[in-house]
């Protein structure tokens, strides 16, 4: 049965030249969801490429009415009438927030007009949504903080949504203030008239996406030097940018051109790159984007440290000692077998549980249960 039914999404960058998310909405469109989106026009860590105003992507008319995400996330009463314009136009029955950085967007709207609103976050865990600062980097202190944000914010929306595997099973404690948390899938459809590529470079691996504190780059500082010295990999190609630019400075200094650093790509061209290296590396516990896009490209994934839900030798290598982390390189290398199987662990996943058509039914499902928060009440 066909929804009929207008979401108004917000995110704080939208851009489907660098942003894989963007591929979840426009197969809403068949299942009778009509879908705009507002944004800014700078992709935040994505790319500092201006996108345009308006952009149609396969039907989801895209409005690029912020600078950036500073002006959306701290001043969006400076466009007030251009959004009040857009909400009326529309008149959506569905808002769907992506990200804590869109609230107060959310709660400017909210003001002109009550609708159901739908928080989605890529993970749920205190210490993710929440910057180090506001826990004096204490743990103890983090998670206490962030489930009192959570609490907080669970007042203001309908229903949560959360992209993390590892969040499923506390799923009922995330349910707050009798506010349902959901989980959906992330989303990393590949690009139409992607031509990967046609032979891997045995010499290279690979990390694609922003050098900040949740992806653990100054791991790379002891791991990096382990590979170099003692498996075949002559080169590290890195592709982001991000507060921990200084980790890839110290690598470069004392390993010149074999660190390959590159501050930003499409993301058709990462995919490409990607597809053309032997394997992938990532030390960060979140960072899902870059798991699948390692699984829709057939790359096999180290990723030692990674809390989505690998299944260690099928979907990624997950080594727990320096020594181990030398042998599954090793292993890549020397057992044809063991390489194949990682390739078909990993297209497996992404062909159930990652692609744009698998994700917009997860989200059509959450948005009619979103419908039942609320129900009108019965007549007495």
């Amino acid at each position: 049965m066909e929804l009929s039914l207008k979401v108004l999404a917000l995110y704080p960058g939208l851009n489907p030249k660098f942003d894989e998310v963007a591929y979840a909405l426009p197969p809403l469109l068949k299942h009778g969801v009509s879908v705009r989106v507002i944004t800014s026009r700078i992709s935040a860590l994505k790319s500092t490429e201006e996108g345009s105003d308006f952009d149609n992507f396969m039907g989801v008319q895209i409005f690029r009415l912020f600078r950036d995400l500073k002006q959306m996330s701290h001043a969006p009463e400076l466009l007030h009438d251009e959004v009040m314009k857009l909400l009326e136009e529309f008149n959506p029955d569905l808002l769907l927030v992506n990200s804590f950085h869109c609230l107060p967007l959310m709660r400017m709207l909210q003001k002109r007009r009550r609708i159901p609103a739908v928080l989605r976050v890529e993970s749920a865990d205190p210490l993710i949504i929440l910057q180090r600062r506001y826990y004096l980097g204490w743990p103890a202190l983090g998670r206490l903080v962030g489930r009192m944000k959570w609490w907080r914010i669970a007042g203001e929306v309908d229903a949560l949504m959360t992209n993390d595997p590892a969040d499923l099973p506390d799923l009922g404690r995330f349910s707050v203030r009798q506010k349902q948390a959901y989980y959906s899938a992330h989303c990393a459809q590949r690009p139409d008239g992607l031509q990967l590529a046609a032979a891997r470079d045995k010499s290279e691996m690979i990390y694609i996406g922003s050098l900040i504190r949740h992806k653990n780059c100054q791991a790379w500082l002891k791991t990096v030097p382990l590979i170099f010295d003692h498996t075949p990999v002559e080169r590290f190609t890195i592709i982001g940018r991000g507060a921990y630019q200084h980790v890839v400075d110290d690598l470069k200094k004392r390993y010149g051109d074999r660190i390959n650093h590159i501050a930003g790509v499409s993301r058709q061209e990462a995919l490409e790159r990607m597809s053309g290296a032997y394997f992938s590396y990532t030390e960060s516990t979140s960072g899902w984007g870059f798991l699948c896009d390692s699984w829709s490209t057939n790359t096999p994934l180290l990723c030692p440290q990674s809390t989505f839900s690998i299944v260690p030798g099928w979907t990624g290598m997950m080594p727990r000692s320096p020594d181990q982390l030398i042998a599954n390189i090793r292993r890549l290398y020397a057992d044809p077998d063991y390489y194949q199987g990682m390739q078909e662990g990993g297209r497996i996943r992404y062909v159930s549980e990652h692609t744009a058509e698998i994700v917009s039914q997860q989200y059509m499902q959450i948005f009619r249960e979103v419908g039942m928060v609320n129900p009108t009440p019965l007549n007495k």
